[in-house]
């Protein structure tokens, strides 16, 4: 097989260890990406943010497209298949990451106000991968769980099964917390261009948080802003943005929780994308494949990732949240983005760039052990099952 010629967006970690025994890899911004960049390349690896389609490719004939993401809406795949280029993804590789991010912004909101997650029923809005994982980790910080996806729904129908999905208007009446985890849809029998919009916010429950972290456009960045203005929503909590690198500045000091689109930026499932990316290449090439992407990331000593645990008698809410910031802390990621409140309205794009792409190497919590002998009984199950950490 003649070398190929690899071009990768440059927040994709490891891939000269994967890749460049097929041949030279060249890594670039993935927002900087044109249509000469691409012409010469035999492989196409991306993230999120280039748009593959027609007008990036008008001019190659690419062997391969890879996306190191759970999304897809950034490429265009009906083209891909018209042009017989083979393309992959990376469903799940930071689901554990985005799950992460939400326990802890759960724990670090309750932790703010003062208040337990104990008896708080939670609206999980799209149950894929994400949702699923936090449909079996809220329950350990005593939350009740309620399921929203309407084609799991229908297809357990469908097939004759029992479900436990309920309507969207059952999530809104009834939970204390609603998080959103669906594709960006414009159209189709589930679209989700925003899904919040004014009408969902009205008959969201007084004091009900939201959290977002799929795509900004999922909600009506206006409609969101006007309620919090007007009370309506207890707390939110924004990853994803409409306009992004541009988000609304009056938006992010609107929320609670401002996030630069990070919440599945854990390294542990970006090299799992990588080697997700790697293995579908080597099955299209018939190569066999020989790196390892677990190997890659295992904590060197067994003290790498050692957490101490919190003083048993902080309150459960903030023992969570002083255990689990051990591992991944929102709220520096919230500093870090009101920043760009103050600079000029020209500077923000590119800060907000710098945030992701110089973005610190964090670990999911589940590489993180805790010393048993210092866990209480009675929060065993919150470390093991909520923060999905080791007990060791």
């Amino acid at each position: 097989m003649s070398p190929l010629n690899i071009l990768a967006d440059a927040n994709i970690p490891r891939v000269e260890d994967a890749f460049g025994p097929f041949g030279t890899v060249r890594r670039m911004p993935g927002r900087e990406m044109e249509p000469s960049d691409v012409a010469a390349a035999d492989v196409l690896l991306v993230r999120s943010v280039t748009p593959v389609g027609p007008e990036l490719l008008e001019d190659t004939d690419l062997r391969f497209v890879g996306s190191a993401t759970i999304g897809t809406d950034h490429v265009d795949r009906a083209h891909l298949r018209s042009r017989g280029i083979p393309f992959a993804h990376a469903p799940g590789s930071n689901a554990d990451s985005v799950a992460d991010y939400v326990v802890a912004a759960l724990l670090a909101l309750a932790r703010r106000r003062g208040v337990s997650l104990e008896g708080r029923s939670v609206g999980i809005v799209g149950c894929g991968n994400i949702g699923g994982r936090l449909a079996r980790r809220l329950p350990a910080l005593g939350m009740e769980v309620l399921k929203h996806d309407p084609p799991r729904a229908r297809a357990a129908e469908a097939a004759g099964k029992p479900h436990s999905f309920v309507s969207l208007n059952t999530v809104l009446d009834t939970a204390d917390v609603v998080t959103l985890h669906v594709p960006l849809k414009e159209s189709g029998p589930d679209p989700t261009h925003h899904l919040v919009d004014e009408a969902f916010l009205d008959r969201l429950g007084d004091g009900a948080w939201l959290l977002n972290t799929s795509r900004g456009a999922v909600v009506d960045g206006g409609a969101l802003l006007e309620a919090r203005r007007q009370g309506g929503v207890g707390a939110a909590g924004l990853d994803v943005w409409e306009n992004e690198p541009s988000p609304d500045p009056a938006l992010i000091e609107a929320v609670d929780l401002a996030t630069p689109h990070i919440a599945g930026y854990a390294h542990d499932g970006k090299v799992r994308g990588t080697e997700m990316l790697y293995r579908a290449l080597c099955e299209e090439l018939g190569a066999e494949a020989r790196w390892d992407g677990t190997a890659a990331i295992r904590p060197s000593s067994t003290d790498a990732l050692r957490c101490r645990a919190p003083d048993p008698r902080l309150p459960v809410a903030d023992w969570g949240f002083q255990l689990a910031r051990q591992a991944y802390d929102p709220t520096v990621d919230d500093a870090s983005l009101r920043d760009l409140v103050a600079l000029e309205p020209g500077a923000r794009g590119a800060a907000f760039r710098r945030l992701r792409a110089q973005y610190r190497r964090r670990r999911e919590m589940q590489q993180h052990t805790v010393p048993a002998t210092a866990v209480p009984s009675a929060h065993e199950r919150i470390v093991a099952e909520g923060l999905t950490m080791q007990i060791g």
